[in-house]
Parts: structure tokens; sequence; C-alpha cells
């Protein structure tokens, strides 16, 4: 993946000194974590990634209280989900075999893999997971205090390892394994995994060896899962081979005992508790080669999907025209949504911080940080660092004293397009704008002649049209109706660029094919395992784009065409269906190929991987497309810093 992770075996020593630092880990404190992989299959994977993970450490605070009865080992069956007369408190105990515990499975990863594949079957699993994680003990607090950890198959059995908080120490449990966290074991009850599921386990997710498109995505689909609450980001090649670089934190170097890494598969860093942690994954020699041969290849079929008809451009007038409508100033407009402020307000305040996911109306999930900002005051308002207007200035004019022509692009979120799914007090009209101060900063940012691409009136009006909304439901980032109609739109701006005329493209280059998918949703995985259990995965259609002569669509580093995003240029791109994202219809429309920069997160920042490129790779450019998510105006996680190109 251009600009994510680049995969590739290891030498001797990167697997000598993974193999060294594995058991060096202490999950409660460690800022680094490295995984040696020796399958390439799914559950290795899966495991290596989950598995004991300092970044899922998170701080307890209050501590909990003991019950005022507290249970013996044999009482630990939490409502049925266990069999109960299998509990033990040691691995020893089990009647595991030796081949049985190197043929594991992350739990969390393996039910969502589950009910994407069948929801009916896994629904049993689902519930058994939310069963043992709802037990608080009388304490009222929104993040579990225990949850199954891993599973191994053993003949028609499913076993099951709980792991339990190191602050329940009144629990009749021994650290078996001495992680800091106590843990028991025992069979899942005979209901909950059929023969079926257990055989898709079996058969597929453990047998079924990773190549091409999906074990090169594997690790940005990781990253794209944890990254709204832990803060994940995929370092690229130059930040993460070699690893660590001379930026690294000093604490963290003297973990790695003076090694380093020179080609590790992915690095991935995290900050869910205000530090940086490290995950590191090496693959062992022989494994984690990327096979061509072996990629997906596009199916046989005939070019389908409807077009998007997208209308003409916003008209001149629209900002005025809106703030006429909303009563004559920004302020005053803001004034107008007190209602829908005051409720989406209250909504945040009854849920828990810790849950970034909030439920809406009629299926719909909404993101913490998308309510967040719409309520959001002048963006421009914000403190030193906060406030994007100079970034973006300073990105405009240096582009602009190079002869390159930047567009614009910011995305509006879910809860902008389809606010009353969020609030009934929301505004109806043709103009349901309920984010004025984005308006504001866009207006005067066209004002000062930076070439805004204004996605949300046609976004608004075409909400309804289609078969499928053009947001996912139960995730943040769009569907293929969505992504098609920004491309549609983009297209349309880039088309009017006094420098497209002298750009290479070739009409008819590309034509699609239908594919369908399966997907949890992002904010699924915010809610609590209870909540979980009841929604099933989202079905989803893409249109994946081929090349002429048969092959997938891929991103072109060497095109003048640049395209700088975050997940929303990577959702149908480098995950579910492939080859189906932004970049890729945006290409189809303009008959020519996109350099994509993308990292998860990192719309505002991207602008530093641009300027790794170095000097002449950016004077080869024409055209820039920078895209990112509107709540990042607001509050972004790190500070909205000028980067000089070089």
């Amino acid at each position: 993946i251009a600009g994510l992770c680049l995969l590739a075996p290891a030498g001797a020593d990167d697997a000598a000194l993974a193999r060294s630092l594995q058991g060096s880990l202490n999950r409660t404190s460690s800022r680094v974590m490295v995984r040696l992989i020796e399958r390439a299959d799914r559950a290795s994977l899966d495991v290596a990634a989950w598995e004991r993970n300092p970044l899922f450490h998170y701080p307890l605070d209050p501590p909990p209280t003991a019950p005022a009865n507290v249970p013996a080992l044999t009482d630990l069956d939490f409502q049925g989900a266990l069999d109960a007369a299998t509990i033990c408190d040691t691995l020893a105990e089990t009647p595991l075999t030796e081949y049985d515990l190197t043929r594991s499975a992350a739990w969390e990863p393996l039910v969502k893999y589950l009910a994407e594949w069948d929801y009916d079957q896994a629904a049993p699993m689902l519930v058994a997971g939310a069963q043992v994680s709802g037990e608080k003990w009388g304490n009222d607090l929104p993040r579990p205090l225990q949850q199954i950890a891993l599973i191994w198959p053993h003949r028609d059995q499913l076993w099951v390892r709980v792991e339990f908080r190191p602050e329940l120490t009144w629990l009749p449990l021994t650290d078996d394994d001495g992680d800091g966290y106590p843990e028991l074991y025992a069979k899942l009850a005979p209901e909950v995994c059929a023969r079926s599921v257990l055989a898709q386990i079996r058969n597929q997710y453990m047998g079924s060896v990773l190549a091409g498109d999906e074990l090169d995505n594997y690790f940005y689909t990781v990253c794209s899962q944890w990254y709204q609450s832990l803060q994940t980001y995929v370092l690229e090649g130059d930040e993460a081979q070699p690893w660590p670089t001379p930026e690294t934190e000093p604490e963290v170097v003297a973990e790695l005992n003076g090694g380093s890494f020179e080609a590790p598969a992915a690095v991935i860093r995290g900050t869910p508790y205000g530090q940086n942690i490290y995950n590191i994954f090496v693959f062992a020699e022989g494994v984690g080669a990327s096979d061509a041969a072996t990629a997906n290849a596009p199916a046989a079929g005939v070019e389908t999907g409807a077009e998007i008809d997208a209308g003409p451009a916003v008209a001149e007038g629209q900002w005025q025209a809106e703030v006429d409508q909303w009563g004559g100033s920004y302020q005053a407009w803001a004034q107008s949504l007190a209602a829908f402020q005051a409720d989406v307000r209250a909504q945040l305040d009854a849920r828990p911080e810790e849950l970034r996911g909030l439920i809406g109306r009629d299926g719909f999930l909404f993101f913490r940080g998308d309510m967040e900002y719409l309520l959001s005051g002048d963006l421009r308002d914000q403190p030193e660092g906060g406030n994007p207007w100079p970034a973006i200035m300073d990105f405009h004019k240096q582009l602009q004293a190079r002869d390159i022509e930047l567009l614009l692009v910011v995305i509006p979120t879910k809860a902008e397009v389809y606010p009353e799914k969020l609030s009934e007090h929301a505004p109806g009209g043709a103009m349901p704008y309920v984010a004025p101060y984005c308006r504001k900063l866009l207006s005067e940012l066209a004002g000062e002649g930076v070439h805004v691409v204004d996605l949300l009136p046609e976004f608004v009006a075409r909400r309804d049209t289609g078969d499928e909304p053009l947001y996912m439901p139960q995730d943040t980032h769009w569907t293929n109706s969505g992504l098609q109609l920004a491309a549609q739109i983009i297209a349309r701006h880039v088309l009017a660029l006094p420098g497209w005329a002298q750009m290479p493209s070739t009409p008819e280059r590309y034509r699609t094919q239908g594919a369908t998918c399966t997907r949890m949703g992002d904010i699924c995985d915010m809610l609590t395992d209870a909540e979980k259990a009841t929604r099933p995965p989202m079905k989803l259609q893409a249109l994946q784009v081929i090349e002429a002569g048969g092959e997938f669509y891929a991103d072109d580093p060497d095109s003048p065409l640049v395209m700088l995003g975050d997940s929303f240029t990577g959702v149908f791109h480098f995950e579910d269906c492939q080859h189906a994202g932004l970049s890729a219809h945006l290409a189809r429309q303009l008959g020519a190929p996109i350099d994509l920069i993308m990292a998860q997160g990192s719309g505002p920042r991207i602008r530093g991987r641009l300027a790794r490129r170095g000097h002449d790779a950016i004077e080869a450019k024409k055209i820039i497309i920078w895209t990112m998510v509107s709540r990042d105006l607001y509050q972004y996680w790190a500070p909205w810093d000028r980067i000089e190109l070089p």
C-alpha cells in the first residue's frame, strides 16, 4: 500500500530480535509490543495483534469495589455462557493438547469475522461474550472488567481463556501466565458454538492463508478498526524502516535493549491514554512475501451498477444564500439550532465518555467526535494550534508559488447529512445544515482564493434518492453511493482546472464490476458487547474499478494528480470490497490514475507525507486534492502545524 506499510519477509536479524523481545512484554506498562508472525493465516495475525496488547490496558478510575458476596471459582459461568463443570484456574488443568495450543484465536476479531460470515449462526457467541463482559460486580463502569480473550478448538468443543482486570483482587483467581491479568479457563457452553461455526473457525479462519492484497492490507484494516478508540497510526516507510528512528522516545528505545529492526512488516503507533505505545510486527523468514499470483483477480462478469448523475456545481452566491436563510448571520444561525444542539449535548452527557459510539434513530449509530464537532463555535477562534486557517492558507500559498493547483475537499460527517437520525429536533427544509461554523470557514477560505469543493449541498439533496444511504448506518464512513457521488463532484472540479488540459487521460480506460461484502461497522466497535450483539453486520455493495487489460485498478505514485486523505479514501479501497474507493472512482471519471497518499485519521497532517516525498517529486505534481473529514476541523488530536514543503 503506497504510503502505509511495506510488507516484506524479515531478515534473520529482525526475526531473531523479535523472538528475543517477545518474552519481555509487560502488558500493563510496556511501551513496545513486538510480535514475530510465523504463519500468515488470519487467526495467527489476529492473535499477534490482539493478545496481551498494552494498547488495550486502559486506566480504571475509580477502581472497582468488591461485591457483598464473593463468588467461588465454579460460580463464574456468567449466566451459563461457560460450562460450569469445566471451569479451572490454570491451563494445565484443561484437556488442551500441545497441538491445540498452537491453534489459538483472539476472541474479539474472531466473533467479528463470524458475524460478518453468518450473523445468525454467530449470534450465540456474541451473546456469550456479552454475558461475560457485562458482569460489573455491582460497579457502575462502562468498560468491561473481564472478557473472553482467546479460544482453542478441542475436538468438538471450544475452550476459552477469560481474563480479569488486575484490580479484581477479591476473586478466587491466580495469574497463571504471570502477565498481570488473572484468568480462568473453561469450555463454552455446547449450545453457544454450533458444529458449522466450529468448522468455519477450523477450516477457514484458521486454515486460509492470506496473500496478495489481503495480506498487504491487513495492518491497514486493523489500524482502521482501532483508530477511533486508540488513536492508531501505521508508520510509513521512512518512519518505520529502519525502526526505531532518531525521533523515537528514549524510554521506548530503551525497551529494545539496543536492538533495531531493519524492515519490520508494520509499525503501528497508538496514543490511547496520553503516551505513545508501539506495536512492531515482524514476519518470520519465508512468511509474508506478497505473491501477486495469489492476489484476488477480478471476477468474470459484466459491468454493473447505476451511475449517479452528479448535478451542476454549487451556484455562485450559495454561501450568502445559506446565511440569509438562517437569519442573516452565523451567530443567528447557531442560535436557531439551540434545541438541536441541546439534544445532542444531552445525549453526549448521558453516555459514558469512554463509549465513543452513540445510538441514534432508525438503526443509525453516531461517533462521539462527530457530535462534539456539531457543538463547536467559530472554528477560527480555537487556541493556537487548533485553528486550521493558518495551516490551510499556508499550504495553499506554497502550492500556488509552485504553480500547483489545490482542491480542498472537506467531507461532511454522517451527522451533517442525516441530522434527523441523530435528533428529532434536527431542522428540515432544503438546507438542514447543522454545522454553521464549518460553512463559515469554507466560505472564508473560498473568499481568499482557495478552491473549495463543497460536497454537502449535493449530498443533502441526494441523500434519499438511491437504493442505499450515502453513509453506512453502523459506520462513520460513506457507502459506495456516497463515495461515487463525491468522485463525480470532485471530477467536475478537476476537469474545470486550467492545468487539466495538459494532463494525459484516456477516456473509457476503466470499467467496473459489482462486488459485495459485509462489515460490522467501526461504530459497533465503540459500543458495549451487549449492544454489539443486537446488531447484524451490514451487507454492502461496491463497484470495483478494473483496467482495460483486466487488472484491478492500482494507484500510481508517478501520477501528476495527487489525492491526500484519511480513512475516507481507504474505505472500499484497502479493505472490504477493495479497488473500489474514492481514488479508483475518481480515476475512472478522469481516465487517468491517481497518486493516493493516505493515513488513518491524518487528513490535516497528511501534508507531512507529501513533504517527505522530496522536492523533485513534489515539483512533478500538477494538481493536489486535499481531502479531510469535517470533524477534524474542531479539536483535532494534534496541532494544525504549518508544514514546509522542500
